[in-house]
């Protein structure tokens, strides 16, 4: 039987999280999170965006550990292949 694929974000996908979170036209994939102007509001949004996107709970932290959309989907997808892992 084939291994089934964990699910997975793509960059474009976070950073259109992030493009909603903080209410511009476009960021780039490595656009830093503090300087956009981002603030402990804008990462819960972003949390919570993921979340309903992908069920995976982060802290909002995880979003200033990682502040740019590209490493934040790194630790999305980690995330993911893990709980796919212990299924």
């Amino acid at each position: 039987m084939p291994e089934l694929e964990a699910p997975s974000m793509t960059v474009a996908e976070m950073t259109e999280v992030w493009t909603s979170a903080f209410g511009t036209a476009h960021l780039g994939a490595h656009d830093d999170f503090f300087d956009c102007g981002g603030h402990s509001l804008t990462a819960a949004r972003i949390s919570q965006q993921i979340e309903v996107l992908t069920g995976v709970r982060l802290p909002a932290l995880a979003v200033f550990d990682n502040p740019t959309p590209a490493g934040l989907t790194q630790v999305v997808n980690r995330t993911l292949q893990h709980t796919a892992g212990r299924s």
